[in-house]
């Protein structure tokens, strides 16, 4: 009988095959759900970087390139955190256990998942810093 530490070790391919036929189609369904998590995470920071990168280029301000800088730096860490909430949010209540029996499909799906909440977590953080920068030497910088 294998334990709930194995599966914390052994290789990610046989904890998947080691549940029943009917989990791996629910759990199947969850990995698909949670690609679709991160893909809309991916493209809500792409579409925020091009609608700071068009304002920055053609800001209906009359302010000079400095000042408009200082005002997305700003606008950029609002834009990452919320990125960044909606998707651990919505990661977080995907991988809740109800049931005991639910165990080794969450720590599946923590292992399997861990580096794109890395990922996020890392980009939010380099976005956060540079609109930080931005907020505070935009103008200095142009």
């Amino acid at each position: 009988m294998e334990t709930v530490e194995e599966d914390y070790s052994k290789p990610l391919r046989e904890v998947y095959k080691s549940l029943p036929e009917k989990t791996r189609v629910v759990l199947s369904a969850d990995v698909r759900k949670i690609w679709g998590y991160f893909i809309s995470w991916l493209l809500f920071i792409a579409f925020s970087a091009i609608a700071v990168a068009w304002f920055i280029a053609y800001g209906y301000t009359s302010e000079p390139l400095g000042g408009r800088l200082q005002r997305i730096g700003s606008i950029v860490p609002v834009l990452a955190v919320v990125g960044e909430a909606l998707f651990i949010t919505r990661l977080h209540k995907l991988a809740s256990v109800i049931h005991p029996a639910q165990l080794t499909i969450e720590i599946y799906k923590q292992r399997r998942f861990r580096p794109l909440v890395y990922v996020s977590l890392w980009l939010t953080f380099i976005i956060v810093f540079a609109g930080a920068v931005l907020s505070g030497y935009g103008d200095l910088l142009f």
